[in-house]
């Protein structure tokens, strides 16, 4: 069963028939991890993984939270509601030489960076998305493997293979990574909003 760290590490054995590999599990499971959250095709965006921080500005760049991911949302909260700031890219961020009440906000390293210094002291909401614990012998468990512990499985078999230098079967085990991540984000999107609405037709209307 896929219900701990210690019980994924004899799955991955088990079906990928390498026990010659045991000593570099580990260190498979850590590259699965990282691509859940970096790869060029889909990356993991479940509940289970959002979170709100709050922190005061003290000038033009905020330090983000150690285990941000990436933004869902940046507000100011003010005691006239603020207001949501809109992202830019870093090379699409235009500067302000004066300072002012923010309104857009780009990601630079482990950092925010406000489009002006702000001309006080601000409030800072951010929803984010952030890593869940890595597993190790000490986490055995985080809510992506309870809940999608197929993520970690077929990642780590590619990974195993990547290393093997066996193309065809990394390529087959990162397919189903990747599917296994698309699922989970379509899983947790329905059960976030429902299921979409259906229409039947009566004698030609809609209903």
């Amino acid at each position: 069963m896929l219900d701990s760290y210690d019980n994924l590490v004899k799955e991955i054995i088990d079906w990928s028939h390498r026990d010659d590999l045991g000593v570099k599990i580990p260190s498979f499971i850590q590259l699965a991890e990282n691509a859940m959250y970096s790869n060029e095709v889909e990356v993991l965006t479940v509940r289970s993984m959002e979170t709100i921080s709050t922190a005061l500005t003290a000038g033009q760049y905020l330090s983000l939270p150690d285990d941000f991911e990436s933004a869902r949302s940046v507000r100011l909260v003010t005691a006239d509601n603020g207001g949501e700031l809109r992202f830019q890219a870093p090379e699409q961020m235009f500067k302000q030489a004066a300072t002012g009440r923010p309104n857009f906000f780009s990601v630079v390293g482990n950092e925010l960076q406000f489009d002006r210094v702000p001309d006080s002291e601000y409030t800072i909401e951010i929803q984010y998305y952030r890593k869940a614990p890595a597993l190790s012998a000490l986490v055995q468990t985080n809510d992506i493997l309870t809940k999608h512990p197929s993520t970690y499985l077929y990642g780590a078999l590619a990974q195993i293979y990547f290393y093997s230098q066996d193309n065809e079967q990394a390529q087959k085990y990162t397919q189903l990574f990747i599917s296994a991540i698309k699922g989970a984000n379509k899983a947790d999107k329905k059960g976030r909003y429902g299921p979409a609405p259906t229409m039947s037709l009566d004698h030609g209307m809609i209903v």
